[in-house]
């Protein structure tokens, strides 16, 4: 039999050598044909025109794949022709080439590309005949390439010095910069050509001015620095020189570095580096390589970023693991050598993750620092609002930085789970899978999470498996890579043990990511928040673009946009105009909301405009909840982002007025103020000033992401606790009732999820006959039932008015609630208390994970029914709207006899 298996895995592995290739063109050794629609043009390729490298980004990406029409892989398939279609590992831009017709000054020529080209023709073959990708558009398409491929470039930008010096051990050197160079549009941008660097003519003239620099003062910059070495006393050199009149901030990307990621503090500016407008420039011809070079194929969790590709690889390993001989991986011409060695097996899984980075330390790195092998290099993101460039803070040792640290650990625990995962969920999706693990609900679990990765790297990596598999691959890859130098058998195994114990060193050290308990919504509350939300955002233009885009990023980020929770969309404060149509997909948003088209916006806030739009939208939307049956299950928020302006007399009486009408037409309907000055201005125009009035200020480019995630956390916050209304959809927005019955519909919750729902006294108000709530379980799991008339979000271990609340656990029955005489001793509707409903899920996933329906998040979710019986449509919209009429009309009246 062993024989038999050693034959067949021969066989398999010529046949991936021979005509793989062919099918396998991430594996060439120029780039892709098919993502070379991501270096052909300027707009597609631009950095700040990309979508938001994050991992709620890239979830949507995937789910939108699964979710086109006909679309029939599996996991496995799908995570194979993702890699071979959109990863490409190396890619780097070639010196001194320009963009040209029938050029494109890119190949996979960095170090990276071996690995990859190994991993993908021998141990992860495939291709991506059958990816859907009609269904992407180009943004999308090249999102996911560059999401996925892994390089380093390494190029000085020319903003090193403001970079540099908040992200490095030591800072590159510094010299006055001359009056030519303070256009900094020609140092800045990100294209082929003199948009994305300095070209050769320009690097040629900024040394010309180092050498007079260096000749008429050697004390007027240091040109050089060696990054090995201590300089104390850094803080002290010179001065740079200034530019008068060049003080402007700086655009992207030259703006000041963000957040540190480790930390969560933002990273400041250097007051000895000079002024963000103060850019000096980088001695080109001494450091030719960057001080920070900037990372690609990195994405943003607030777990720590992680290199996705590896993760992803890691999954396709696993669901269809290989453990192949050492002589089946090599030329034939290699084969005599590696009888030689102890017969060693390299493990798929391993190989796509941990070994094959500690591989390249291995060979690359080891060799030169004669017992001293480092691994890992920290970076920071220009900012973790939409962020789109990844610097680290080193130049040398980068053969495994910690974005792929930590995407190792993640990839061969994903591998090591996701077969039994799979066995447990046939119709496991992708999407779910990293939704599942980056999050603070874990893959069916608690543990299995990526903020749990340092807790589970011994457990995921036996030292000793991890030595044997890093030696095994070092010894395939040391064949396959162009090296300076050659290293024995003996040496490979030396280094690669060096590397290993690097690495089990650093993690618990270094590997500074936020626990679990430091991220969780609510401190010692294991509860899984869920927000699901029809969401009116309203933006004044008076805000500077990138302060009204990172506001709005921050807040879609965190409030679960796509199918399963929020639809929002995007108005403008000033003429109630739509900016981005209603939609489920954040790509909708940053593909829309560009600088030109903030340009474009009025400014200011109209309340009047924005009342009449919402009345719009919401007489739309229940016409639409009557017309398709719904009972919504969503809350409905309208969120106005205001600047400075002040509201007329004559609009606050408007809005005042017209506040009833909402209260009377649309119940369910909150408006939130985030406002700039005195947000008090704006009390008078909510239910509850103390919890729908937020202040924000004014946005300092050196701190804005921290800024905007303190200044929004309680607006999110916000959001997130208000219930889900339920509806009589009989109502439809003109309360006009025609007939009686019943209305349901399935909801969905999971294991240690909580939803909140409110039901308004205007579907209960008058008596009626076998009026009543009902949550129906359908035997998925064991659920929690609890209602209320006084407690917004009842719970059954609250201690908030315990004697208000009424529990009850159900299973494949039913929890009633009564309303037929609900509102008895209330004379009119406001005064009748809602009622409030929580349905909340099991501890533990239960045994048999039963949810594979579309409308499914995740496959342990648990579905029940809402239902209503003959509830009512009781308003009197049509009395106050006449009355509201009235009281204007008796008003213009008085004025014009004023006049007269």
């Amino acid at each position: 039999m062993k024989l038999v298996a050693s034959v067949t895995t021969c066989v398999l592995v010529a046949l991936a050598l021979t005509i793989g290739g062919e099918a396998q063109e991430n594996v060439l050794t120029r780039v892709a044909p098919s993502m070379l629609e991501c270096y052909e043009s300027a707009q597609i390729f631009e950095r700040d025109n990309r979508l938001p490298m994050t991992m709620n980004m890239l979830i949507e990406l995937i789910r939108k794949v699964e979710d086109t029409p006909g679309f029939q892989q599996d996991i496995r398939q799908l995570a194979i022709s993702m890699l071979h279609r959109f990863r490409q590992d190396g890619i780097v831009r070639a010196p001194g080439v320009t963009s040209m017709s029938g050029v494109i000054p890119f190949s996979p020529t960095e170090f990276q590309f071996t690995k990859h080209r190994v991993l993908f023709s021998r141990l992860l073959p495939g291709n991506a005949v059958n990816f859907p990708n009609a269904t992407l558009s180009i943004d999308e398409r090249c999102a996911l390439h560059f999401m996925l491929s892994n390089s380093i470039d390494r190029r000085v930008r020319g903003d090193e010095n403001i970079r540099c010096s908040q992200l490095s051990q030591y800072r590159a050197a510094r010299v006055p910069r001359e009056l030519d160079f303070k256009d900094r549009s020609r140092m800045r941008s990100n294209y082929l050509g003199d948009n994305e660097m300095l070209e050769q003519p320009e690097m040629d003239r900024i040394r010309e001015h180092i050498k007079k620099i260096k000749h008429k003062a050697s004390s007027a910059a240091r040109l050089e620095m060696d990054p090995d070495e201590d300089h104390p006393n850094d803080e002290e050199e010179h001065p740079e020189a200034t530019v008068e009149g060049d003080d402007e901030p700086q655009e992207e990307p030259i703006a000041a570095a963000g957040e540190d990621e480790e930390t969560g503090e933002p990273l400041e500016e250097d007051g000895a580096l000079g002024e963000i407008g103060d850019v000096s420039l980088v001695d080109i011809a001494s450091n030719a390589i960057s001080a920070c070079p900037v990372e690609n194929g990195v994405v943003y969790t607030p777990w720590g970023s992680v290199m996705v590709g590896t993760v992803l690889a890691g999954i396709a390993a696993g669901l269809e693991p290989q453990t192949v001989q050492l002589r089946d991986l090599m030329s034939r011409s290699d084969q005599y050598r590696s009888r030689q060695v102890q017969p060693m097996r390299v493990d798929n899984r391993w190989a796509a993750t941990l070994s094959g980075d500690l591989a390249e330390v291995s060979l690359l790195h080891a060799p030169s620092v004669a017992n001293n092998v480092q691994v890992g290099a920290a970076g920071a993101w220009n900012r973790t609002v939409a962020p789109r460039w990844y610097f680290l803070s080193q130049r040398e040792h980068l053969q495994m930085t910690d974005t792929e640290i930590r995407a190792g650990i993640d990839g061969l625990l994903l591998a090591t789970n996701i077969a039994e995962w799979r066995s447990r969920a046939n119709n496991l999706r992708l999407s779910q899978v990293l939704d599942m693990y980056y999050s603070h609900r874990g893959v069916f679990n608690d543990t299995v999470r990526s903020c749990n990765r340092r807790d589970l790297f011994t457990t995921v990596a036996p030292m000793q498996q991890l030595r044997e598999q890093t030696v095994a691959f070092s010894t395939v890859l040391d064949k396959e890579m162009q090296m300076p130098f050659t290293i024995s058998q003996e040496a490979i195994i030396n280094f690669s043990d060096q590397a290993t114990d690097a690495l089990a060193n650093y993690i618990p050290s270094a590997l500074n990511d936020l626990s679990c308990e430091a991220t969780a919504i609510v401190m010692n509350d294991p509860t899984i928040w869920r927000t699901a939300s029809d969401l009116y955002i309203f933006i004044d233009a008076a805000w500077p673009h990138r302060d009204a885009y990172s506001v709005v990023s921050n807040i879609l980020d965190s409030l679960d946009v796509g199918r399963f929770g929020t639809n929002y969309t995007i108005l403008n404060a000033r003429d109630g105009n739509v900016i981005v149509n209603s939609t489920q997909f954040l790509s909708d948003f940053h593909m829309t909301y560009t600088p030109e088209l903030h340009q474009s916006l009025p400014n200011g806030l109209n309340i009047p405009n924005v009342f009449r739009r919402m009345r719009e939208e919401t007489n739309n939307l229940m016409s639409t909840e009557r017309r398709t049956n719904n009972l919504s299950g969503r809350s409905k928020l309208a969120l106005m982002i205001v600047h400075t302006d002040r509201v007329s007399e004559g609009d606050t009486n408007f809005a005042i007025q017209h506040l009833q009408i909402f209260r009377e037409e649309v119940p369910d309907l909150r408006f939130l103020y985030l406002a700039a000055g005195d947000p008090g201005r704006f009390n008078r125009f909510v239910r509850d000033e103390r919890r729908d009035v937020f202040p924000l200020r004014e946005l300092e480019s050196g701190s804005i992401v921290d800024t905007v995630r303190v200044q929004l956390s309680p607006v999110i916050h916000r959001i997130q606790q208000e219930p889900r209304r339920i509806v009589n959809p009989r109502c439809g927005h003109d309360w006009v009732q025609e007939n009686w019955g019943s209305n349901s519909m399935n909801q969905f919750v999971e294991p240690r999820g909580v939803n909140f729902y409110r039901l308004h006294p205007n579907y209960f108000f008058r008596q009626g006959e076998n009026r009543r709530f009902r949550i129906q379980g359908h035997g998925f799991a064991t659920l929690t039932v609890c209602h209320s008339r006084w407690v917004e979000r009842p719970r059954q271990n609250s201690t908030e008015n315990r004697d208000s609340i009424q529990c009850r656990t159900i299973n494949t029955d039913a929890y009633d609630i009564d309303l037929s005489n609900a509102c008895d001793g209330h004379s009119v509707i406001h005064t009748c208390p809602p009622l409030f409903v929580s349905v909340e899920g099991p501890l533990n996933p239960p045994a048999v994970i039963r949810c594979s329906e579309p409308q499914c998040r995740f496959p342990d979710n648990a579905r029940f029914a809402v239902v209503l019986d003959n509830m009512g449509c009781f308003s009197s919209a049509s009395r106050t709207v006449s009355s509201l009429l009235l009281a204007t009309m008796l008003a213009l009246v008085v004025a014009l006899f004023k006049q007269s």
